[in-house]
């Protein structure tokens, strides 16, 4: 077969721009003509002229509710916002890289730049009670803070700043389960016994992790602003929805699978995971076709010989996907010696900042967010 007539998963992804499981369906149901490739038994290719007709296709015009409907799974942008936009490969913050960002800000200098103020300042914050969990203590002092706040309509950028400080002084603590103050990542650095090149990797991946476009946690955090709920309110939604697998979650199975491979027991791993997309353990991202850039960032910290980030070549190599965040927060993780749940903690700590800027933003348009449902009859 001529090769320019075929395309490998990664372009007809990119082209079509859907995920590895929807190229696959549109295989099974005849759409796209799929064919060995004959230099590499373990991938597919795909016909380049099959998948520009479905791209045609897919392009006429549709019924609203059609639109609608596909832009709820990483389809169209279904709000807007001036706070960030994944383009080109690389995400945009108010008009920086995620690259930029990283390089030169703490997460309060993030936190601010995404709230459009002139600063965020977290106060020292108390010790946290309750659960035994960070998840659990996070959750817990959200819910308490919920009762006494003000709604979000109707607070000013000034108050908005002032409150994002201290609740992100206290989620935080909370995460760590130790009072405190001073910059979060050196918070993080002090609980896990970071040395100052430690500290500088949490530092950054805070950052890297501060706002990431319309992603589910960061779309329920906008809900409940859209009702004009309180901001620790609309915080506790986000994180209930950061805690699932399939989201903040995801760096433990990507944890599980970087042991895995250094154990020598990668496709074992695979294999347990065999009704599991990639995606879930911390591979391949339909935003990033070419590799999530959050991840190489991520993964350029670590020194090239470590165990983890050798597992973590070895896995993409082996699933012909790039690496994408959770990966390199789990990569991160292991190499620094941090504990189990410092992903999470990193993850849940970092995307406060941009929880409170699209809280903010969605509270100020005055819009509540209600989709419509399409009714299905069972059977």
């Amino acid at each position: 077969m001529n090769s320019s007539d075929w395309i490998d998963a990664g372009t007809a992804c990119a082209v079509l721009g859907v995920k590895p499981q929807t190229l696959c369906a549109y295989v099974s149901r005849g759409q796209v003509r799929a064919e060995a490739d004959a230099g590499d038994a373990r991938r597919s290719l795909y016909a380049r002229a099959d998948v520009e007709a479905l791209l045609r296709q897919n392009r006429r015009p549709r019924a609203r509710a059609e639109v609608a409907e596909q832009a709820i799974r990483w389809g169209d942008p279904v709000l807007e916002t001036e706070i960030s936009e994944v383009r080109d490969g690389m995400l945009w913050l108010r008009g920086r890289s995620v690259e930029h960002c990283a390089g030169a800000m703490t997460l309060e200098e993030m936190a601010a730049h995404l709230c459009a103020v002139s600063s965020v300042t977290c106060p020292e914050a108390g010790a946290p009670q309750g659960p035994a969990t960070p998840l659990g203590r996070a959750l817990s002092h959200l819910a308490g803070a919920v009762e006494a706040a003000p709604p979000l309509t109707g607070m000013n950028a000034g108050k908005i700043a002032e409150e994002a400080g201290r609740l992100i002084s206290g989620v935080t603590n909370a995460l760590l389960g130790q009072a405190g103050g001073g910059l979060i990542h050196l918070r993080l650095a002090r609980a896990w016994g970071q040395d100052a090149q430690g500290a500088e990797d949490l530092r950054r991946a805070l950052v890297l992790l501060g706002d990431h476009e319309l992603n589910p946690s960061t779309f329920a955090v906008r809900i409940a602003a859209s009702t004009g709920a309180s901001l620790p309110a609309a915080l506790l939604c986000g994180l209930s929805t950061l805690s699932g697998p399939r989201h903040g979650g995801a760096s433990v199975l990507a944890r599980q699978a970087l042991v895995a491979a250094m154990a020598g027991r990668a496709e074992a791993f695979l294999s347990a995971q065999a009704g599991t997309a990639p995606y879930g353990f911390g591979y391949g991202h339909p935003l990033y076709p070419e590799g999530d850039p959050r991840a190489r960032l991520l993964l350029g910290r670590i020194d090239p010989e470590a165990p983890a980030r050798r597992a973590a070549l070895c896995l993409s190599e082996r699933l012909g996907l790039a690496p994408n965040v959770d990966t390199g927060l789990a990569a991160l993780a292991l190499a620094r010696g941090l504990p189990e749940e410092a992903p999470f903690t990193i993850f849940a700590a970092g995307r406060l900042a941009g929880w409170i800027a699209h809280a903010a933003e969605q509270a100020r348009s005055a819009e509540l967010i209600r989709p419509r449902a399409r009714y299905r009859v069972p059977g």
